[in-house]
């Protein structure tokens, strides 16, 4: 009955707080293009040693992962009390699609493709009309399968109990959190099985809440301390790399998306975040095209074309303003796949109606 009774609150709960995390949203993408500018900008420091733009760049590296973590924290948190409704997976499948064939013919119109063969034509054909299932988008096609089993973990969340979700919570995290950050181990880890282990996370926080307005200011301290903390592990290992070669590479393990500080911080993001109070539209409509800065930006085949020929982030690292110029990159980046996503809603609601009212006047 007591658990019964959580679950009624945790759905309850928390409707007037959508705000909150529409913003935190907005942040996870910001992290996630600040940590593809790092990781696909073409930055060698090898032969540099240690930099202050060094240093910058593995700063920005830090959040990325953390913000997919985000992403799927807010995403479970809000699935768990809905249903997969076939207009909305339709929905996800025609803007990967959209997205994945728009990227590919502009690229090839404009050159940057070459299509020398019939094998190079079905293989760009395959990957533009069929992105989900050929794995176009790492991020879009795990997701995907998220969504659509989400009403079975849906039922088996609801119908295990408190105690029970709450071992099951326990159990993925030191499988494939704990083990992985302190011993290298990887348990076969993949995507979708870390996806869920965050998906349970969120459902139990949303089912059964506990009372933290009392603890609001302590909660948010500690969010930012764990992420203070992760990207100074991220630049302690680096620069550590430049001595010892026992560190080298070490740095991609440590922002990864299941090491224990990562995890850590995005739980603790979490909470913040839900102890805020944000009413604001203008956040809404900015995060209602997140996913679309995605798709734009981390198209596997437009990546070259806008971090290294377009941006030339390479050529800027030994400059004296290169924080003013990634900053504006990124910003860049982000205002413009917002602005293309905009676009295409609107496009996307005039044809709606457009076929609406064809089909009223056909009747």
């Amino acid at each position: 009955m007591k658990e019964k009774q959580e679950i009624k609150a945790g759905i309850a709960g928390n409707k007037e707080r959508a705000s909150n995390f529409e913003l935190l949203r907005i942040i996870s993408m910001i992290l996630i293009v600040m940590h593809h500018f790092s990781v696909h900008g073409g930055f060698d420091f090898t032969e540099s040693g240690i930099t202050f733009n060094r240093i910058w760049v593995q700063i920005l590296s830090g959040g990325g992962r953390l913000g997919v973590d985000l992403f799927i924290l807010i995403s479970g948190y809000f699935l768990v009390n809905s249903e997969c409704k076939p207009k909305k997976l339709l929905k996800l499948v025609l803007q990967v699609t959209e997205y994945a064939a728009f990227c590919t013919v502009l690229l090839v119109l404009t050159g940057e493709i070459q299509v020398n063969s019939v094998t190079d034509a079905i293989q760009l054909a395959k990957t533009a009309l069929l992105p989900i299932p050929f794995g176009e988008y790492w991020f879009a096609t795990t997701y995907f399968l998220l969504y659509l089993f989400s009403p079975y973990l849906n039922c088996l969340i609801k119908s295990m109990g408190k105690r029970m979700h709450f071992k099951f919570v326990v159990t993925g995290l030191i499988v494939w959190c704990i083990f992985p950050s302190f011993t290298g181990a990887s348990f076969s880890f993949n995507y979708l099985a870390w996806f869920i282990v965050l998906y349970f996370i969120a459902a139990y926080i949303k089912l059964y809440p506990v009372q933290m307005e009392s603890k609001r200011i302590w909660i948010r301290l500690c969010a930012a301390g764990s992420f203070v903390l992760l990207l100074v592990l991220i630049i302690v290992v680096d620069l550590l790399s430049t001595r010892y070669p026992f560190f080298r590479g070490m740095v991609e393990n440590v922002r990864e998306m299941n090491r224990a500080v990562t995890v850590v911080c995005a739980v603790l993001m979490f909470l913040a975040f839900q102890t805020l109070h944000i009413q604001s539209k203008f956040i809404n409509r900015v995060a209602a095209t997140t996913f679309g800065i995605y798709l734009f930006h981390d198209n596997p085949q437009i990546r070259n074309l806008l971090w290294i020929k377009i941006f030339h982030g390479n050529t800027h690292s030994g400059s004296p303003y290169f924080i003013l110029y990634s900053a504006a990159v990124i910003a860049a980046v982000f205002c413009v796949g917002s602005i293309i996503e905009a676009v295409r809603l609107y496009l996307s609601k005039v044809i709606r109606q457009f076929y609406s009212r064809l089909s009223l006047k056909s009747e």
